[in-house]
């Protein structure tokens, strides 16, 4: 183990890597919509909750990072893993980013690499979890919105962070119960954004799951341990048998060569 960053750790899945480096991005905006913009009271509520949120993904992040590498005290000095463990703090959200820029540099590597390998590799977890930052982009944006709308609208239902969370939730998941529901056009405008989203959302989750159960389905029978035991020792045996019917023929042959000379040397 050298000082150097383990591709194994940080760049062996880059769909979850820019997944954890989206979302950090998004709680330092959230960070700084809080410091320097003038939000209501209501707003500020569940931008907090959001990057509260943000920092469970980033300490279980860095909790798979600490287990996964060989060697702990080397990860945490030697390979900047302090780095991780303050960065998963709101406040210090700026340091996962830098660490990302060192993960990249490391490795020689540029962001133009990193995302061309995200492109090649399209597969049912990237789309996944692209989807899934999308949805987490847009509910929060929504919940904001629906808030400063439809507040203090005559006739409106949703009053409080908690009804714009709960309607929020319910529209994502075009459950739709009615109870909460927007009466601005303005509102009704997210309503439709929502719904859309969170048809892509369930509609990529059935085909992940279909993608897993038919991947499950593909792998031969033989992949178990013990069928892979037999097939090691049926191809060892033939390997064997193999090796003694050449050794055989090449005695064979040595011995007719040596037939011929003495035939050779006789009519001599």
């Amino acid at each position: 183990m050298n000082n150097r960053i383990d591709s194994d750790l940080a760049l062996v899945n880059p769909n979850w890597s820019a997944f954890v480096l989206l979302i950090t991005l998004l709680s330092v905006l959230n960070q700084f919509v809080r410091l320097f913009l003038p939000i209501s009271a209501d707003a500020d509520v569940v931008l907090q909750t959001a990057n509260f949120a943000i920092s469970l993904i980033l300490w279980a992040d860095f909790i798979y990072l600490l287990r996964k590498s060989p060697d702990k005290r080397t990860f945490m000095t030697g390979q900047h893993g302090w780095m991780v463990l303050l960065g998963s703090m709101p406040f210090l959200r700026f340091l996962r980013i830098i660490w990302f820029w060192l993960i990249l540099r490391a490795h020689n590597r540029s962001f133009r690499d990193f995302l061309s390998r995200i492109v090649i590799k399209q597969d049912a977890q990237g789309t996944l979890l692209f989807i899934l930052f999308i949805v987490i982009v847009v509910f929060e944006a929504s919940v904001v919105s629906i808030l400063s709308l439809e507040e203090a609208q005559p006739g409106s239902t949703i009053h409080s962070v908690s009804d714009a969370v709960w309607w929020a939730f319910a529209t994502v998941s075009t459950v739709g119960y009615g109870d909460e529901y927007p009466v601005t056009n303005g509102g009704r405008l997210i309503a439709m954004l929502l719904m859309a989203v969170g048809i892509a959302l369930f509609s990529v989750v059935t085909g992940s799951l279909a993608e897993w159960f038919r991947e499950r389905q593909a792998l031969p029978p033989s992949s178990g341990r013990t069928g892979g035991t037999a097939n090691t020792e049926e191809a060892v045996a033939e390997i064997k048998a193999l090796l003694e019917r050449q050794e055989q023929d090449y005695l064979e042959t040595i011995e007719e060569i040596r037939v011929r000379l003495s035939d050779l040397e006789a009519v001599k």
